[in-house]
């Protein structure tokens, strides 16, 4: 099992290390803040109190034998971040993330030893922008590769046509995983329930229908191509 540590529990740190403990991972939790590691003990495999930046601290709960490191202390704990990525460098951890707020604050981290930074703010402004610009794009998920997984509103020109007669693998460089389409069942009763009905395994001679959202794989730009704006 891969072994990760969190240092920082504010809002990013807490989703970042539940979602690397839901996915199976096991996940060291670290924060100075009682109430914060009291908060997501029962979601990690250890959560610990503690002042990271203190030396050997992190050594001392065995952060030496990690598989990677995220820093995600907050923007106006560059200080903090520094020490603490630095002294990750020095315990030979191969993989440290680092949250900074900043282009100078990211030289920075780097230059101490992260080998990955992450922009959340930024990234997530970014992403509200772009789902505000892009009503069809329903959600996305970006993934290690940098491609993403996006369930989209197709445009209304391949509304009618078939998986292979839309091309969008030729034309747009994305592949279709699923589809979802609403369905609406009326019980004895004459009451009216609707849900999505998914086929996550979709054929070539699949029709885009007027409702269906697409399931795809493929970058950014092109995904936003397929996506209706209406």
């Amino acid at each position: 099992m891969k072994i990760f540590a969190v240092i920082g529990l504010g809002q990013f740190g807490h989703h970042v290390a539940v979602s690397l403990a839901e996915a199976g991972g096991d996940v060291i939790a670290v924060d100075s803040n009682e109430e914060r590691v009291d908060r997501i003990k029962d979601d990690v495999g250890q959560a610990v109190c503690m002042d990271a930046t203190k030396e050997g601290a992190l050594r001392a709960i065995g952060l030496d034998r990690v598989t990677a490191a995220v820093v995600a202390l907050g923007e106006l704990d560059l200080e903090a971040s520094v020490l603490v990525a630095a002294e990750l460098s020095d315990l030979g951890v191969s993989r440290i993330v680092a949250r900074a707020a900043t282009s100078m604050q990211a030289r920075i981290l780097q230059r101490v030893g992260a080998t990955e930074i992450v922009f959340p703010e930024k990234e997530m402004g970014e992403q509200m922008g772009q789902n505000l610009l892009m009503s069809g794009v329903v959600d996305q998920v970006q993934l290690s590769t940098g491609q993403r997984v996006a369930q989209v509103r197709p445009l209304r020109s391949l509304i009618g046509k078939t998986l292979v007669d839309a091309a969008l693998r030729q034309n747009f460089g994305l592949n279709v995983i699923g589809t979802q389409l609403p369905s609406r069942e009326v019980d004895d009763h004459g009451e009216v329930t609707e849900r999505l009905v998914y086929n996550d395994a979709p054929g070539p001679n699949t029709v885009i229908e007027e409702d269906m959202i697409l399931t795809v794989v493929g970058d950014r730009d092109n995904i936003f191509k397929i996506a209706r704006e209406d």
